[in-house]
């Protein structure tokens, strides 16, 4: 149960990229999957009779968002104004709310937030404060909440655009978790400008400001990117990843303000005394990602086709996901001719797998097969080889030491997974030459 439901980043003008060689049932669930993550949250804050569901990051845009996005978007609104639950919508600015606002025909029900003006919301008679964390924190500040007064909530959400167009690459490789990047600096993708906010800058701007260190405020931080945020802000995971490379597949989170009876969930007792420890996720996600690890010595296509229906067999349930698309990473060891065996059966052992795909039984897709790239280089290098300068593998050992030194860097150019994969491709390249 929760008394107010956050999701962040819905998009949903912007659908997943459908694999061109998807079925149709596997097409169709990619194609849905971000309609039915924001309708996984709209049910979640209607089964819990929550007061409002609060939306950030990108919504609809206006440019692009078809008829029927809109006209989807506008039932979910009335359906939740309906039982009472308000919709409020983060925007970046006024123009966004105005633009929202024309397209769903202003339905009853729909809030809006901006930088610079707060919403309060009366929720069973304690008062609650939505502020944007892309404002000034002293500008957000309202008389009944600047006291010690108990009874009421201040919450603070912000957002980063990191990982909105779903490449690893746009993660930055020398800044740590908590290094605070200057907006000029921080990039968030290709031809997107950067974000003026990052996690410790809205911790510290949080701690500075009276207003936001206040005890009844509660800091929400919505994010794809898989990282460790400052004390004090709770993560908001995006509806449905869009890769495998995000911090969560996808859910909405919750906040209880109020003790409720389980025999009577409708009805509220006392202010919750423990309420910034009911934050907790549900699942919304209706396609995830997974990399299935396989391990093969030696064999052809119908080996390899064998081994790896096994271990998709041996999978655990996929829980939530509709659709899980899996990527087979096969495990090599240090065998470079093997792993350019494995590139050449690729396509046909592919074809083999997917000859036992079945959309109604067994909800898995296999989209790729690569030899491992994350496997080490270093029993390669020099220190564990025993090669010596000129013989016939010091270009092995050489570029393994290389990698090594890159993944020892306390600032590595690259990230160390990268480096791995670029090893083994040059190594690859070398073999099959």
């Amino acid at each position: 149960m929760a008394d107010l439901v956050f999701a962040f980043d819905p998009a949903l003008d912007r659908p997943l990229p459908l694999p061109e060689d998807a079925p149709p049932a596997v097409a169709e669930t990619i194609a849905t999957a971000t309609r039915e993550a924001l309708g996984a949250a709209v049910a979640f804050a209607r089964t819990s009779r929550a007061a409002a569901l609060v939306i950030c990051g990108r919504l609809l845009d206006p440019t692009r968002a078809s008829p029927s996005q809109a006209a989807a978007l506008r039932t979910m609104v009335a359906d939740l104004s309906t039982r009472g639950c308000r919709t409020v919508y983060v925007a970046d600015d006024t123009a966004a709310c105005h633009a929202i606002s024309r397209m769903l025909g202003e339905p009853a029900g729909l809030h809006f937030v901006t930088p610079l003006a707060p919403l309060e919301l009366d929720v069973h008679g304690l008062l609650v404060e939505i502020a944007s964390a892309h404002g000034p924190a002293a500008g957000t500040a309202a008389g009944p909440l600047d006291g010690p007064a108990p009874l009421h909530r201040r919450i603070v959400v912000g957002w980063d655009t990191a990982l909105w167009q779903a490449e690893r690459w746009d993660l930055p490789a020398a800044a740590k978790p908590h290094d605070a990047v200057h907006p000029a600096l921080a990039a968030d993708g290709p031809g997107r400008a950067g974000a003026s906010l990052t996690p410790a800058a809205f911790a510290a701007a949080a701690a500075a400001s009276p207003a936001w260190s206040h005890p009844a405020t509660f800091w929400v931080w919505g994010s794809r990117r898989p990282e460790h945020l400052p004390p004090g802000l709770h993560h908001l995971p995006a509806l449905q990843a869009r890769s495998g490379h995000e911090a969560s597949p996808g859910g909405c989170c919750g906040l209880t303000l109020f003790h409720r009876d389980p025999t009577a969930p409708e009805s509220l007792a006392a202010p919750h005394t423990d309420w910034r420890a009911s934050w907790q996720e549900t699942a919304t996600h209706r396609v995830a990602w997974r990399t299935l690890a396989v391990e093969s010595a030696a064999g052809g296509d119908e080996e390899l086709a064998t081994a790896i229906w096994s271990a998709l067999e041996a999978l655990p349930a996929t829980g939530h996901a509709a659709l899980e698309i899996v990527r087979c990473s096969i495990e090599c060891g240090t065998s470079v001719a093997r792993r350019v065996r494995v590139a050449e059966i690729a396509a046909e052992t592919l074809a083999r797998v997917r000859q036992l795909y079945d959309a109604k039984t067994f909800r898995i897709w296999c989209r790729d097969l690569v030899a491992a790239p994350g496997e080490s280089l270093a029993p390669l290098g020099h220190a564990r080889s025993g090669s010596r300068p000129g013989t016939t593998t010091s270009f092995s050992s050489a570029l393994a030491d290389i990698v090594s030194a890159i993944e020892q860097s306390p600032a590595p150019v690259i990230p160390a997974d990268m480096a791995r994969e670029a090893g083994w491709l040059a190594l690859e390249l070398v073999e099959s030459t």
